[in-house]
């Protein structure tokens, strides 16, 4: 049976046998299984489980191919028109081989599947291990390797980046989720490189909110580094708090909880007055966060496509962000629907909040503006359809191959 017509194009879309290999939310997976499920969230990826569900939503056979950290998440688990396989990945020293008891091993479950076309996730041992496979494959590029090299100068990050430039350079057909990064990428890729975004699941209308009764500020980043940057927003939170002393900044992600790397560094500086150090937060707790915040500061250097600023305007949280930080000004529209300022300096970030926080009129226009930006361009029944484009192509491309 044929799917609904694409309203792009005005045909009917043949359901498909996709098999998406890559970091997944094992969590998010579980209404598609009959029975128990893995019982961690694994990989914590989201946004690879969301494509997932809007795939199976849309009528294709879908299976996951995944690595967990956690070995009782290992298995196989099925559902109807679904499969889920997780295997679990080395704890340490992954680097020093290149990943290859992982890169072996995804190509091992793929074998498993009845997959007509792979969805690779990222260009590292997913991808490789999907072109192994022999299946058609598109791979989707989520990140710069050589930016993240830039801030972590480190043998495993090296050996990633080297991966990257391989996956490039063997990859048939190719996407990435921003227009930074398919530019920046493409001098090194033997395929053209499509800009399919990072789809996202928007309410037909903004949500309603009753913002707190004084400012709260957030931030969502895993890892507190110098590529997150979280410590200039600790410092100009400290600015901010000269204006609004009752305002609050709460920190989620890795790295961040109380105790953690975050936390030692404000404490050993004075800057811990009005920080909640939160830590991880799991993907369904998400907009539980999101909702009790007036602001979503996200100060990272470098982001392909940023997750979280879609997430908070996705809840009708504004977002400040940095102007020269990759994938975000073009997320953000160019300040259209985000403020972007320099994310190096406390003095402008602080600036940038404030300019929010003083105007309840510009921050309610630009939460509207936002909302109606992004749910446009992001939306995931939009994004599906641009991704069942690639699976037709490389399958076509295949059957050309095979001639």
């Amino acid at each position: 049976m044929p799917l609904e017509p694409d309203s792009q194009s005005g045909r009917a879309v043949q359901p498909l046998k996709i098999a998406i290999c890559g970091p997944a939310d094992l969590s998010l997976l579980k209404p598609l299984l009959d029975g128990e499920g893995p019982p961690t969230p694994g990989y914590a990826a989201a946004i690879i489980s969301r494509l997932a569900l809007a795939l199976h939503d849309r009528g294709h056979e879908v299976s996951v191919v995944t690595l967990s950290p956690h070995t009782i998440d290992a298995g196989d688990y099925s559902g109807e028109r679904f499969r889920l396989l997780v295997a679990t990945m080395r704890p340490r020293l992954r680097w020093v081989d290149a990943f290859r008891f992982e890169r072996r091993t995804v190509t091992e479950l793929l074998g498993k599947t009845q997959a007509q076309v792979v969805h690779a996730q990222w260009s590292y041992e997913f991808a490789l291990g999907a072109f192994a496979s022999g299946l058609p494959t598109v791979t989707t590029l989520r990140d710069w390797g050589p930016a993240v090299f830039r801030f972590h100068r480190d043998h495993y990050r090296l050996v990633r980046l080297a991966m990257q430039m391989r996956v490039l350079r063997v990859a048939p057909q190719l996407t990435a989720n921003s227009a930074y990064l398919a530019t920046t990428a493409q001098r090194w890729a033997r395929a053209p490189i499509s800009v399919v975004p990072n789809g996202f699941g928007f309410p037909e209308e903004m949500p309603v909110r009753v913002e707190p009764t004084q400012p709260v500020i957030g931030s969502l980043a895993n890892g507190f580094h110098r590529l997150k940057n979280t410590s200039t927003l600790i410092e100009a939170f400290a600015l901010l708090r000269q204006k609004y002393p009752l305002a609050t900044l709460r920190l989620a992600g890795q790295g961040h909880e109380s105790g953690g790397k975050a936390e030692l560094w404000a404490r050993e500086r004075g800057l811990t007055e009005g920080v909640e150090f939160i830590g991880y937060v799991a993907g369904l707790d998400v907009p539980a966060f999101l909702a009790g915040l007036t602001v979503l500061a996200h100060p990272s250097r470098s982001e392909s496509m940023a997750m979280a600023l879609v997430e908070a305007i996705r809840a009708g949280v504004p977002v400040v962000a940095g102007k020269n930080s990759g994938g975000v000004p073009w997320v953000l529209d160019e300040g259209q629907s985000g403020v972007l300022v320099d994310i190096n300096s406390p003095t402008e970030l602080a600036g940038g909040i404030l300019s929010l926080l003083d105007n309840d009129a510009e921050r309610n226009a630009l939460r509207q503006r936002a909302f109606n930006d992004l749910s446009e361009r992001f939306g995931i029944d939009k994004i599906v359809k641009l991704y069942e484009e690639q699976y037709e192509t490389a399958l076509r491309r295949a059957s050309a191959d095979n001639r």
